[in-house]
């Protein structure tokens, strides 16, 4: 009896010592409340066949550029520029999400992302499109939550 009670106590400790997964963050998820941009990447193919590709951390060295989404519960959205001088600038935009799609819609239109991850930390999005003037992209950005 002896013997079991220690197995039985033994692997209580080992139980009660064990640690969660980080996928236990993604259960309790949400878009809403602020996220900073820290990385993008992707291309951009031009409409005369030239291609760049973009991979950039922000805030940068060189520069302080980035910006914040600040997604409220109402399905509304606003998007802050800053810029070397910490100042801001701000856009509205309403968002909807259904499924793995976001979509966001201000005065120049609106864009759908595919939600690639979402946690309580991290938001990843991607963006696919072709404009008007036959100029085609992707784009991955990749968000902190502040």
């Amino acid at each position: 009896m002896k013997k079991l009670f220690l197995i039985v106590a033994a692997m209580f400790a080992v139980v009660s010592f064990s640690a969660c997964s980080d996928d236990d963050d993604n259960k309790d998820a949400s878009i809403v409340g602020t996220w900073q941009i820290t990385h993008s990447e992707g291309w951009v193919t031009y409409s005369d066949g030239t291609r760049d590709e973009i991979s950039e951390d922000y805030p940068a060295i060189d520069d302080a550029y980035y910006w914040t989404l600040n997604f409220q519960e109402n399905g509304t959205m606003i998007r802050t520029s800053y810029s070397d001088n910490g100042a801001g600038h701000s856009s509205n935009y309403t968002y909807t999400i259904a499924g793995k799609t976001l979509t966001t819609a201000g005065s120049e239109g609106s864009i759908k992302y595919e939600i690639q991850s979402l946690s309580t930390k991290n938001l990843t999005l991607f963006e696919k499109g072709e404009k008007e003037d036959g100029e085609k992209f992707e784009y991955t950005y990749t968000y902190k939550k502040i």
